[in-house]
């Protein structure tokens, strides 16, 4: 399997209803945690930073990058709750989508996707 990336279309990503919402969620497209296998690593590049989490066997992510290098001085361990266009409504499937936000376990909430790239485990050895 090859690398995966994906990139923000540059369209407005603010659902501004909830049709626009339910719209955009239909047509969202992004890795889902199905996606992932132990030892595969996720790059989030938000607008305002980069992350990389490394999806473990426990379901759970090895995160550095952002937020977690500005608090702690080394990569943090934590789940990925899913993505969100910034308000309550989440869609848990998705661990990284264009035009959304991603919310860690820690309830960070990174800035609006840019691009996301999933390195699996076998390209990493």
């Amino acid at each position: 399997m090859a690398d995966k990336q994906l990139h923000h279309s540059g369209r407005n990503s603010r659902a501004h209803s909830l049709s626009a919402l339910t719209d955009h969620a239909s047509h969202a497209v992004g890795i889902k945690r199905s996606d992932l296998n132990p030892g595969d690593v996720i790059m989030l590049y938000t607008r305002n930073s980069v992350y990389t989490a490394r999806f473990m066997e426990d379901g759970r992510f090895v995160v550095s990058g952002g937020w977690f290098d500005q608090h702690y001085d080394r990569a943090f361990v934590t789940s990925i709750t899913g993505c969100t266009w910034g308000g309550k409504c989440i869609n848990r499937e998705f661990v990284g989508s264009c035009g959304m936000r991603v919310e860690f376990g820690n309830r960070v909430l990174t800035s609006v996707l840019q691009r996301v790239v999933c390195v699996p485990r076998v390209l990493m050895n």
